[in-house]
């Protein structure tokens, strides 16, 4: 009994479970090629930004909570489970690193976001055009000048602006061939830019209680048996001592020689002094 209220004063230890997927479908062999090993290995991945000092080590987490990441096995599953001592906290802790997971991964996933590189390369593609159309004004009014034989200075100047122009277009001319090359990767790959998202609201879903109750039962049960044992033991050696002492003390008594008072004296009867005093 006494071990059971140790074990019910013992402060439990609480743990809250939430998932995320990766995708909100399910990744059997039937779909796209690839996408199942695809977002099993992005599940394994996204588990590691999960740790005690927050998301990515943010340091956002409770004093005295733990909370840790795994991936399901052979899923596109995140297990996000957070322990501690408060109820409540656990429960809110592990929700927290559920949604800051979901938000730091998705928001990771817009540098490769095929719309949002479509969205750059078309922005490119129009300041590319403007300067082309710069470059080829800018030779135009070059030729002119050389034409019209102006001074060297204004040839100079317009010749100065041609070769600015043309080093515009040239690196703008680059940048757009880098992302188009960019955005044909994220098309080909578009299957695996699946967002991550909740699929299981934190909930408590283990608590050491039940257990501190149960093991300081049972050891008190085992210390309360080894007592009586010892009791046991102790009082059959008293009671072995006890008849050693009584035995010993009867065996003395037996021995001892029966001793007469002194001055007495029995009278003995001779048969021939009989004999002699009858008349």
């Amino acid at each position: 009994m006494i071990g059971y209220l140790a074990g019910a004063a013992k402060a439990p230890t609480y743990t809250a479970e939430a998932r995320t997927s990766v995708g909100t479908g399910n990744i059997s062999a039937g779909q796209i090629a690839g996408f199942p090993q695809a977002t099993t290995e992005m599940a394994a991945n996204y588990s590691r930004w999960v740790n005690d000092r927050g998301i990515q080590g943010k340091g956002d987490v409770p004093a005295g909570t733990e909370v840790s990441a795994s991936p399901v096995p052979d899923s596109n599953v995140i297990r996000i489970e957070a322990k501690g001592p408060d109820k409540d906290g656990v429960v809110t802790a592990a929700q927290k690193a559920a949604d800051d997971l979901v938000k730091a991964v998705n928001s990771k996933k817009t540098e490769s976001d095929p719309e949002a590189t479509l969205a750059q390369l078309k922005k490119l593609g129009d300041e590319w055009g403007a300067a082309k159309a710069a470059s080829d004004a800018a030779d135009t009014a070059a030729g002119q000048a050389a034409g019209r034989a102006t001074s060297q200075a204004a040839i100079t100047s317009t010749r100065s602006a041609a070769a600015q122009a043309h080093a515009k277009e040239a690196t703008l001319r680059v940048q757009f061939d880098a992302v188009g090359q960019k955005y044909q990767q994220q098309i080909s790959q578009g299957s695996q830019a699946a967002n991550l998202v909740v699929v299981k609201p934190a909930e408590l879903s283990a608590s050491t209680k039940a257990g501190n109750q149960q093991r300081y039962a049972l050891g008190g049960l085992v210390v309360g048996l080894a007592l009586a044992l010892l009791l046991a033991v102790l009082l059959d050696r008293r009671q072995a001592r006890a008849g050693r002492a009584r035995a010993a003390q009867e065996g003395r008594h037996h021995r001892d020689p029966v001793t007469k008072p002194e001055g007495s004296h029995v009278v003995g009867t001779n048969p021939g002094t009989q004999s002699d005093a009858r008349p």
